[in-house]
């Protein structure tokens, strides 16, 4: 169903000329909450985890609710190879690898470091897509928060620190500050280990 939803709207934008998508494209991760359960959209490498109270061991814990999309998981390096697609790190002038591992066509193009976008219609090429990885999971009583997220949050701050960071802010019942914290640690991070600030987008759900 939810892939009959998507193929009209992926039509719509290849035709669309006045939108590049050679090399541009985006993830989406979504969650639908129906009575007792959330149903968990992904396609590509944002991510949402719910948090809750463990009673038993009397600390806070996950679940992830989906799976980052990456070209060296089994399932999608296996359809990107067959799609003649090739996978590996940036070669830097010297000849070394640098980086996560990433979908090329030949040694210059596209460099895409997920296995699934929207767009990207040169990656498309070679086995990269808009399918998305569809989850059920049951929403119960100790449940108490939702993050999602793009990977510029996940980059360099674990589910752990995530979980840690957001337990304090709901027993205080500040959503806001939350969002606030996640976003000023992630971007302290990209500061500290990189050369430039990825997109970091966040939604937290008490």
């Amino acid at each position: 169903l939810l892939s009959s939803k998507i193929k009209p709207c992926l039509m719509k934008l290849n035709n669309n000329k006045s939108i590049d998508i050679e090399l541009s494209g985006t993830t989406c991760v979504s969650l639908l909450f129906c009575e007792n359960r959330i149903i968990s959209a992904n396609v590509g490498d944002s991510r949402a985890i719910k948090g809750y109270y463990d009673k038993k061991e009397k600390k806070w814990s996950y679940i992830p609710l989906s799976r980052d999309h990456k070209p060296t998981d089994k399932d999608e390096s296996e359809r990107i190879i067959k799609c003649k697609g090739l996978i590996h790190p940036y070669i830097d002038d010297d000849g070394n690898y640098a980086g996560p591992n990433r979908v090329w066509i030949d040694d210059e193009l596209p460099g895409l470091a997920m296995s699934r976008s929207f767009g990207d219609e040169i990656a498309s090429r070679v086995g990269v897509f808009a399918e998305p990885e569809v989850k059920i999971f049951p929403f119960q009583e100790e449940d108490k928060f939702i993050v999602i997220a793009s990977d510029g949050l996940w980059e360099y701050v674990t589910n752990d620190e995530v979980i840690e960071i957001v337990s304090e802010y709901f027993m205080n019942k500040d959503c806001d500050g939350a969002v606030s914290e996640l976003y000023e640690v992630s971007h302290e991070r990209w500061v500290q280990y990189d050369d430039y600030i990825d997109d970091i987008s966040i939604i937290v759900v008490f």
